[in-house]
């Protein structure tokens, strides 16, 4: 590795930058799926009632539609208390005027992706005004993450085969320099797989070690940008550190077969050209 210093180095900084972009992102990614699940997990459909209309009834029938695991009736006197807890001055008030608020009756779902379809089916039931859920900015957040997430795999197929070829470039270098050596232990009896070790060797070696590298880097910065989004945002959910752990086995094992078979796939082709 000493003898070709320069190329060794451009495949470990190669390498460095692929899996730390594929580490990131990856755990972003990650991040935003369990934020997705969170708030498909949250997510409510509450119905408004007109005045008049029989609350119990339409909640029986709610309660034995397959789709709903929870149903409860809000009244407009308990409405009106919780939007008091959010602005007190509403309370002073209250002798004032009548309570504008409508009875709601508010479900939550077995499968959060039926969310339209119930919205619309409890707001055809008679004795309901108007039907409201999250449903519109969670589809819009898949839809945002099912784009981000194609982009990304494109990007990081691009890193991984930059490092792949970046590995078979510095290992077909390496065979160069030893060309004599090589033909030499041919001579006295070594087989080309014996040949071949010391290259896998040496491709493993550079891509685990930028994978260390990158781990240490992308686990510091993920910390990083968690902890200022916790700061800002204290509900949404981040990586534990078993799931960092996770991640991070994952990357060192990319890392030791990326460079193994590019090694391999390099000192295999130009073993042949040259007949060793």
């Amino acid at each position: 590795m000493r003898q070709h210093l320069t190329s060794t180095l451009a495949t470990f900084f190669t390498a460095l930058v692929s899996f730390s972009l594929l580490f990131l992102l990856g755990l972003l990614l990650w991040n935003l799926d369990r934020v997705v699940a969170t708030l498909e997990r949250e997510l409510e459909v509450a119905a408004f009632l007109k005045p008049g209309a029989q609350a119990s009834d339409i909640l029986n029938q709610i309660k034995t539609w397959p789709e709903v695991s929870e149903a409860r009736l809000q009244t407009k006197e308990e409405a009106l208390a919780t939007l008091q807890l959010d602005y007190p001055y509403l309370a002073q008030a209250r002798e004032f005027i009548q309570n504008p608020l409508p009875d709601t009756i508010r479900l939550r779902l077995n499968d959060p992706q039926a969310v339209r379809e119930v919205g619309r089916r409890v707001a055809r039931l008679e004795g309901v005004d108007s039907v409201e859920y999250g449903g519109a900015l969670t589809e819009q957040l898949v839809r945002v993450l099912g784009g981000l997430r194609v982009a990304v795999n494109i990007l990081v197929l691009l890193l991984l085969l930059d490092t792949l070829f970046s590995v078979m470039g510095t290992i077909r270098l390496s065979i160069e320099n030893r060309r004599e050596e090589l033909r030499v232990m041919q001579l006295v009896g070594a087989t080309r797989r014996f040949i071949q070790g010391p290259f896998v060797a040496e491709g493993t070696l550079l891509t685990l070690a930028a994978g260390l590298v990158a781990l240490g880097l992308g686990v510091v910065s993920y910390r990083f940008l968690a902890q200022a989004l916790q700061n800002l945002l204290p509900f949404v959910p981040v990586l534990a550190d078993g799931d960092l752990a996770r991640a991070a086995g994952a990357m060192l094992v990319l890392a030791v077969l990326l460079g193994a078979t590019g090694a391999y796939l390099a000192s295999r082709a130009n073993l042949r050209e040259t007949d060793l």
